[in-house]
């Protein structure tokens, strides 16, 4: 408790300061309660990068939260009960992302993933309106490469139960094009999304802020989706 109470007494002092405090930080002081003896900044930046805001958080139901390693029931119900009581002050643009086009998919990808070092996957999953409710993100930690179960994904989308999905994922080679992985994966992802009612938007591919690669603004979805099918991935598994 003693290693991380002279750093909670900062963050304090500087909310009685009146200082600007940053999402994350506003998130990490609230997990306090929460987390006595924890450091909550790991937690707190780990729930922002799956919910995309500290709104996104609040609106997670239980189970979605205790998806989070370290997200335990108790730690759940109580980020539910601190939404419940800070719902009134919900303003209507709060700090929400919404992803209506093109442009705001590829503005979004390069903020999320132009200071990655390592290989990372995400799903951003889409109410009907573009708003971001959950994002799936995957990096394994060893450089070049992630890859992510099947099974693991599908439970995610049938946790979020979104209305549509975009993809994004880096490389860190310096050229955004597609692998044939790529178009594989994202054809597997479209079978999933057409078995569960869902609409797959893009997939971008980024490189650097000068090097996005998008299936959609390439023509390419429509071909990925008439080659990639429930059928052929069957027989690719024979």
């Amino acid at each position: 408790m003693m290693l991380h109470e002279g750093h909670r007494k900062r963050m304090r002092d500087k909310l009685a300061a009146g200082e600007l405090l940053q999402e994350h930080e506003r998130l990490e002081m609230l997990l306090f309660n929460a987390y006595p003896r924890k450091n909550t900044n790991p937690i707190a930046h780990v729930l922002l990068d799956t919910f995309g805001s500290i709104r996104g958080v609040f609106e997670a139901d239980i189970k979605e939260l205790m998806a989070i390693e370290g997200v335990g029931e108790g730690v759940a119900t109580y980020l539910k009960c601190v939404a419940a009581c800070a719902k009134p002050a919900y303003s209507a643009d709060g700090a929400e992302v919404f992803l209506r086009n093109y442009g705001d998919f590829k503005e979004f990808t390069m903020r999320r993933l132009r200071s990655k070092t390592e290989e990372v996957l995400e799903l951003y999953m889409l109410e009907k309106n573009g708003r971001v409710k959950y994002i799936f993100s995957r990096c394994e930690g060893n450089g070049h490469k992630v890859s992510v179960e099947r099974d693991e994904i599908s439970a995610a989308i049938a946790s979020a139960k979104p209305y549509g999905i975009l993809i994004a994922h880096n490389h860190l080679t310096g050229d955004s094009r597609p692998s044939e992985q790529d178009d594989k994966f994202t054809g597997e992802i479209s079978v999933l999304c057409n078995l569960s009612g869902i609409t797959l938007y893009d997939h971008c591919v980024y490189a650097s802020d000068n090097d996005v690669y998008s299936y959609f603004a390439e023509g390419r979805m429509d071909e990925i989706k008439s080659k990639y099918n429930l059928n052929s991935i069957m027989n690719n598994r024979r």
